[in-house]
Protein backbone atom coordinates (compact mmCIF):
# COMPACT_ATOMS: atom_id res chain seq x y z
CA UNK A 1 0.00 0.00 0.00
CA UNK A 2 1.27 3.49 -0.80
CA UNK A 3 2.14 6.24 1.59
CA UNK A 4 -0.59 8.82 2.14
CA UNK A 5 1.14 11.86 0.50
CA UNK A 6 1.83 9.99 -2.74
CA UNK A 7 -1.73 8.67 -2.86
CA UNK A 8 -3.19 12.12 -2.23
CA UNK A 9 -1.08 13.71 -4.98
CA UNK A 10 -1.91 11.02 -7.50
CA UNK A 11 -5.63 11.12 -6.72
CA UNK A 12 -5.65 14.91 -7.11
CA UNK A 13 -3.99 14.68 -10.55
CA UNK A 14 -6.43 12.02 -11.72
CA UNK A 15 -9.41 14.01 -10.38
CA UNK A 16 -8.29 17.11 -12.28
CA UNK A 17 -7.82 15.07 -15.44
CA UNK A 18 -11.35 13.66 -15.07
CA UNK A 19 -12.77 17.16 -14.58
CA UNK A 20 -11.24 18.47 -17.80
CA UNK A 21 -12.26 15.33 -19.72
CA UNK A 22 -15.89 15.82 -18.65
CA UNK A 23 -15.67 19.50 -19.55
CA UNK A 24 -14.60 18.66 -23.11
CA UNK A 25 -11.00 19.89 -22.81
CA UNK A 26 -8.92 16.83 -23.81
CA UNK A 27 -5.61 18.71 -24.03
CA UNK A 28 -5.87 19.83 -20.41
CA UNK A 29 -7.07 16.36 -19.37
CA UNK A 30 -4.08 14.74 -21.08
CA UNK A 31 -1.62 17.00 -19.29
CA UNK A 32 -2.97 15.94 -15.87
CA UNK A 33 -3.23 12.28 -16.86
CA UNK A 34 0.36 12.32 -18.10
CA UNK A 35 1.49 13.90 -14.83
CA UNK A 36 -0.42 11.22 -12.94
CA UNK A 37 1.20 8.41 -14.92
CA UNK A 38 4.64 9.92 -14.32
CA UNK A 39 3.96 10.19 -10.59
CA UNK A 40 2.69 6.62 -10.53
CA UNK A 41 5.91 5.25 -12.05
CA UNK A 42 8.07 6.57 -9.23
CA UNK A 43 5.69 5.89 -6.34
CA UNK A 44 5.04 2.76 -4.22
CA UNK A 45 2.29 0.30 -5.11
CA UNK A 46 -1.27 1.64 -5.16
CA UNK A 47 -4.65 0.11 -4.39
CA UNK A 48 -6.58 -1.67 -7.19
CA UNK A 49 -8.97 1.25 -7.71
CA UNK A 50 -6.08 3.68 -8.34
CA UNK A 51 -4.40 1.22 -10.70
CA UNK A 52 -7.63 0.95 -12.68
CA UNK A 53 -7.88 4.75 -12.88
CA UNK A 54 -4.27 4.93 -14.15
CA UNK A 55 -5.06 2.38 -16.86
CA UNK A 56 -8.10 4.41 -17.85
CA UNK A 57 -5.98 7.58 -18.03
CA UNK A 58 -3.43 5.78 -20.23
CA UNK A 59 -6.20 4.60 -22.54
CA UNK A 60 -7.54 8.17 -22.81
CA UNK A 61 -4.07 9.45 -23.75
CA UNK A 62 -3.58 6.76 -26.39
CA UNK A 63 -6.99 7.43 -27.90
CA UNK A 64 -6.47 11.16 -28.05
CA UNK A 65 -2.93 10.73 -29.43
CA UNK A 66 -4.30 8.59 -32.27
CA UNK A 67 -6.95 11.23 -32.99
CA UNK A 68 -4.25 13.94 -32.96
CA UNK A 69 -2.09 12.00 -35.44
CA UNK A 70 -5.09 11.57 -37.75
CA UNK A 71 -5.77 15.29 -37.47
CA UNK A 72 -2.19 16.11 -38.49
CA UNK A 73 -2.34 13.72 -41.45
CA UNK A 74 -5.65 15.18 -42.56
CA UNK A 75 -4.42 18.77 -42.28
CA UNK A 76 -1.54 18.07 -44.68
CA UNK A 77 -3.29 15.63 -47.00
CA UNK A 78 -3.60 18.25 -49.74
CA UNK A 79 0.03 19.37 -49.69
CA UNK A 80 2.27 18.25 -52.55
CA UNK A 81 5.87 19.36 -51.86
CA UNK A 82 7.73 20.57 -54.93
CA UNK A 83 10.84 18.46 -54.30
CA UNK A 84 11.75 15.15 -52.69
CA UNK A 85 13.82 16.97 -50.06
CA UNK A 86 10.87 19.19 -49.15
CA UNK A 87 8.62 16.14 -48.82
CA UNK A 88 11.16 14.40 -46.61
CA UNK A 89 11.47 17.44 -44.33
CA UNK A 90 7.71 17.69 -43.96
CA UNK A 91 7.15 13.99 -43.31
CA UNK A 92 9.98 13.72 -40.81
CA UNK A 93 8.87 16.85 -38.95
CA UNK A 94 5.51 15.17 -38.31
CA UNK A 95 7.23 11.95 -37.21
CA UNK A 96 9.27 13.92 -34.67
CA UNK A 97 6.16 15.75 -33.48
CA UNK A 98 4.49 12.39 -32.93
CA UNK A 99 7.53 11.12 -31.05
CA UNK A 100 8.08 8.25 -33.50
CA UNK A 101 11.35 9.62 -34.89
CA UNK A 102 14.42 10.66 -32.92
CA UNK A 103 16.73 13.51 -33.81
CA UNK A 104 20.08 12.14 -34.98
CA UNK A 105 22.52 15.04 -35.47
CA UNK A 106 25.62 15.10 -37.63
CA UNK A 107 28.60 14.26 -35.42
CA UNK A 108 31.66 13.89 -37.66
CA UNK A 109 34.80 12.73 -35.92
CA UNK A 110 37.24 15.13 -37.62
CA UNK A 111 35.66 18.07 -39.45
CA UNK A 112 32.25 19.70 -39.11
CA UNK A 113 31.06 22.06 -41.83
CA UNK A 114 28.19 24.12 -40.37
CA UNK A 115 24.63 24.78 -41.55
CA UNK A 116 24.20 21.77 -43.82
CA UNK A 117 20.81 20.04 -43.67
CA UNK A 118 20.60 17.14 -41.22
CA UNK A 119 19.59 14.41 -43.67
CA UNK A 120 20.13 10.70 -43.19
CA UNK A 121 19.49 9.27 -46.66
CA UNK A 122 19.45 11.09 -50.00
CA UNK A 123 17.33 9.90 -52.91
CA UNK A 124 18.87 8.59 -56.11
CA UNK A 125 17.08 10.97 -58.47
CA UNK A 126 18.62 13.98 -56.72
CA UNK A 127 21.92 13.18 -58.48
CA UNK A 128 22.04 13.37 -62.27
CA UNK A 129 24.97 10.94 -62.56
CA UNK A 130 23.21 8.05 -60.78
CA UNK A 131 21.39 6.52 -63.80
CA UNK A 132 24.64 6.07 -65.72
CA UNK A 133 26.47 4.31 -62.91
CA UNK A 134 23.45 2.14 -62.06
CA UNK A 135 23.20 1.12 -65.73
CA UNK A 136 26.85 0.01 -65.55
CA UNK A 137 26.19 -2.34 -62.61
CA UNK A 138 26.53 -5.58 -64.66
CA UNK A 139 29.88 -4.45 -66.10
CA UNK A 140 31.23 -3.37 -62.71
CA UNK A 141 29.98 -6.59 -61.12
CA UNK A 142 31.74 -8.68 -63.79
CA UNK A 143 35.02 -6.88 -63.10
CA UNK A 144 34.52 -7.52 -59.38
CA UNK A 145 33.93 -11.23 -60.06
CA UNK A 146 37.19 -11.25 -62.03
CA UNK A 147 38.98 -9.85 -58.98
CA UNK A 148 37.43 -12.53 -56.76
CA UNK A 149 38.50 -15.24 -59.22
CA UNK A 150 42.05 -13.91 -58.91
CA UNK A 151 41.82 -14.03 -55.09
CA UNK A 152 42.28 -10.27 -54.88
CA UNK A 153 43.77 -9.14 -51.58
CA UNK A 154 40.88 -7.70 -49.59
CA UNK A 155 42.35 -6.19 -46.42
CA UNK A 156 40.53 -5.52 -43.12
CA UNK A 157 38.75 -2.18 -43.37
CA UNK A 158 40.09 -1.24 -39.93
CA UNK A 159 43.84 -1.79 -39.71
CA UNK A 160 46.27 -0.72 -37.00
CA UNK A 161 48.76 1.95 -38.08
CA UNK A 162 52.40 1.56 -37.09
CA UNK A 163 52.87 5.32 -36.56
CA UNK A 164 49.75 5.78 -34.41
CA UNK A 165 48.72 4.44 -30.98
CA UNK A 166 46.44 1.44 -31.31
CA UNK A 167 42.79 2.44 -31.00
CA UNK A 168 40.04 -0.15 -30.90
CA UNK A 169 37.13 0.24 -33.32
CA UNK A 170 34.41 -1.96 -31.83
CA UNK A 171 36.90 -4.88 -31.82
CA UNK A 172 37.02 -4.80 -35.64
CA UNK A 173 40.73 -3.92 -35.80
CA UNK A 174 42.41 -6.25 -38.30
CA UNK A 175 39.18 -8.26 -38.52
CA UNK A 176 38.61 -9.67 -42.05
CA UNK A 177 34.84 -9.89 -41.52
CA UNK A 178 34.72 -6.32 -42.88
CA UNK A 179 37.32 -5.81 -45.59
CA UNK A 180 38.16 -3.52 -48.51
CA UNK A 181 39.85 -3.55 -51.89
CA UNK A 182 40.74 -0.03 -53.06
CA UNK A 183 40.52 1.45 -56.54
CA UNK A 184 41.56 4.86 -55.21
CA UNK A 185 43.21 5.17 -51.81
CA UNK A 186 44.26 8.43 -50.18
CA UNK A 187 43.52 10.27 -53.46
CA UNK A 188 45.78 7.96 -55.54
CA UNK A 189 44.59 5.46 -58.15
CA UNK A 190 45.77 1.94 -57.27
CA UNK A 191 47.22 0.81 -60.63
CA UNK A 192 47.21 -2.96 -60.12
CA UNK A 193 43.48 -2.91 -59.32
CA UNK A 194 42.57 -0.21 -61.84
CA UNK A 195 44.14 -2.25 -64.64
CA UNK A 196 41.73 -5.08 -63.89
CA UNK A 197 38.71 -2.76 -63.67
CA UNK A 198 38.99 -0.41 -66.66
CA UNK A 199 35.25 -0.03 -67.21
CA UNK A 200 34.66 0.73 -63.53
CA UNK A 201 37.33 3.44 -63.63
CA UNK A 202 35.77 4.82 -66.81
CA UNK A 203 32.29 5.00 -65.30
CA UNK A 204 33.59 6.65 -62.14
CA UNK A 205 35.17 9.39 -64.25
CA UNK A 206 31.59 10.65 -64.79
CA UNK A 207 30.97 10.89 -61.03
CA UNK A 208 31.83 14.11 -59.08
CA UNK A 209 34.10 12.34 -56.59
CA UNK A 210 35.38 14.45 -53.73
CA UNK A 211 38.93 15.78 -53.79
CA UNK A 212 39.79 16.56 -50.19
CA UNK A 213 43.50 17.12 -49.72
CA UNK A 214 45.38 13.86 -49.97
CA UNK A 215 42.50 11.92 -48.43
CA UNK A 216 40.07 11.49 -51.29
CA UNK A 217 39.04 10.24 -53.78
CA UNK A 218 38.58 7.03 -51.84
CA UNK A 219 36.88 4.32 -53.87
CA UNK A 220 36.71 0.70 -52.77
CA UNK A 221 34.91 -2.59 -52.95
CA UNK A 222 33.54 -3.07 -49.43
CA UNK A 223 33.01 -6.66 -48.34
CA UNK A 224 31.03 -7.97 -45.36
CA UNK A 225 31.31 -11.66 -44.56
CA UNK A 226 28.27 -13.83 -43.74
CA UNK A 227 26.87 -12.99 -40.30
CA UNK A 228 29.08 -9.92 -39.80
CA UNK A 229 27.88 -6.76 -38.06
CA UNK A 230 29.40 -3.28 -38.32
CA UNK A 231 28.41 -1.60 -35.04
CA UNK A 232 27.01 1.97 -34.78
CA UNK A 233 29.63 4.61 -35.57
CA UNK A 234 30.11 8.05 -37.16
CA UNK A 235 32.24 9.05 -40.13
CA UNK A 236 34.93 11.70 -40.36
CA UNK A 237 33.27 14.52 -42.33
CA UNK A 238 29.81 15.96 -42.98
CA UNK A 239 30.67 17.87 -46.17
CA UNK A 240 30.32 14.77 -48.36
CA UNK A 241 27.86 11.92 -48.74
CA UNK A 242 28.70 8.23 -48.99
CA UNK A 243 27.50 6.28 -52.03
CA UNK A 244 26.94 2.52 -52.15
CA UNK A 245 26.44 0.67 -55.44
CA UNK A 246 25.31 -2.84 -54.42
CA UNK A 247 26.99 -5.56 -56.52
CA UNK A 248 26.65 -8.83 -54.61
CA UNK A 249 23.83 -8.54 -52.10
CA UNK A 250 21.87 -11.46 -50.63
CA UNK A 251 18.37 -10.50 -49.52
CA UNK A 252 18.15 -9.25 -45.92
CA UNK A 253 21.40 -7.26 -45.70
CA UNK A 254 20.69 -3.82 -44.27
CA UNK A 255 22.10 -0.39 -43.48
CA UNK A 256 20.72 1.82 -40.70
CA UNK A 257 21.41 5.56 -40.72
CA UNK A 258 19.91 7.45 -37.78
CA UNK A 259 16.26 6.39 -37.56
CA UNK A 260 15.96 4.75 -40.95
CA UNK A 261 16.95 1.26 -42.09
CA UNK A 262 17.16 0.31 -45.77
CA UNK A 263 18.15 -2.93 -47.48
CA UNK A 264 20.67 -2.95 -50.30
CA UNK A 265 19.28 -3.96 -53.69
CA UNK A 266 21.65 -4.93 -56.47
CA UNK A 267 22.12 -2.04 -58.91
CA UNK A 268 20.25 0.56 -56.82
CA UNK A 269 22.35 3.26 -55.16
CA UNK A 270 22.13 4.03 -51.46
CA UNK A 271 23.38 7.54 -50.62
CA UNK A 272 23.70 8.78 -47.04
CA UNK A 273 25.44 11.12 -44.60
CA UNK A 274 27.89 8.96 -42.66
CA UNK A 275 28.53 11.70 -40.09
CA UNK A 276 25.18 10.57 -38.64
CA UNK A 277 25.33 7.39 -36.57
CA UNK A 278 25.02 4.33 -38.81
CA UNK A 279 25.52 0.58 -38.73
CA UNK A 280 25.24 -2.38 -41.10
CA UNK A 281 24.66 -6.11 -40.92
CA UNK A 282 24.85 -9.13 -43.18
CA UNK A 283 22.57 -11.63 -41.39
CA UNK A 284 22.77 -14.14 -44.24
CA UNK A 285 25.06 -17.03 -45.02
CA UNK A 286 26.40 -15.36 -48.17
CA UNK A 287 28.94 -12.67 -49.04
CA UNK A 288 27.90 -9.01 -49.48
CA UNK A 289 30.02 -6.62 -51.61
CA UNK A 290 29.30 -3.05 -52.67
CA UNK A 291 31.24 -0.36 -54.52
CA UNK A 292 31.76 2.52 -52.07
CA UNK A 293 32.74 6.10 -52.90
CA UNK A 294 31.85 9.61 -51.80
CA UNK A 295 30.70 12.82 -53.50
CA UNK A 296 30.34 16.41 -52.36
CA UNK A 297 27.20 17.66 -50.66
CA UNK A 298 25.09 19.32 -53.33
CA UNK A 299 24.75 22.53 -51.31
CA UNK A 300 28.47 23.31 -51.45
CA UNK A 301 29.72 25.80 -54.01
CA UNK A 302 32.87 25.16 -56.00
CA UNK A 303 34.71 27.74 -53.88
CA UNK A 304 33.69 25.94 -50.69
CA UNK A 305 34.86 22.63 -52.08
CA UNK A 306 38.25 24.04 -52.99
CA UNK A 307 38.55 25.72 -49.59
CA UNK A 308 37.77 22.50 -47.72
CA UNK A 309 40.38 20.68 -49.76
CA UNK A 310 42.90 23.44 -49.00
CA UNK A 311 42.14 23.12 -45.28
CA UNK A 312 43.02 19.43 -45.41
CA UNK A 313 46.13 20.13 -47.47
CA UNK A 314 47.25 22.38 -44.61
CA UNK A 315 46.36 19.74 -42.00
CA UNK A 316 48.20 16.95 -43.82
CA UNK A 317 51.29 19.02 -44.61
CA UNK A 318 51.64 20.39 -41.08
CA UNK A 319 54.87 19.49 -39.31
CA UNK A 320 55.95 20.26 -35.78
CA UNK A 321 57.98 23.45 -35.64
CA UNK A 322 61.57 23.11 -34.44
CA UNK A 323 62.39 24.29 -30.94
CA UNK A 324 63.12 28.03 -30.73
Amino acid sequence: MSTAPAQVKLTALLDRGDEFARAGDPKAAMSFYQAALQAGRSAPQFDPRTIERLRSAQGFIQQRAAAFHNKLDGALAGFRPETIAAGTRLTHSLDMLRGTRQIHPQQPLVFYYPYLAQRQFFERDEFDWVPEIEAATPVIRNELLGLLDRDADFRPYVEDEANRPQRQFHHLNNDPSWSALYLWRDSVLVPEIAELCPRTVEVLSKVPLTHIGKRTPSVLFSRIEPGAHIPPHNGMLNCRVICHLPLIVPKGCWLRVGNETREWEEGKMLIFDDSIEHEARNPTGELRIILLFDVWRLELTETERQAISTIFDAIDSFQTLPDA
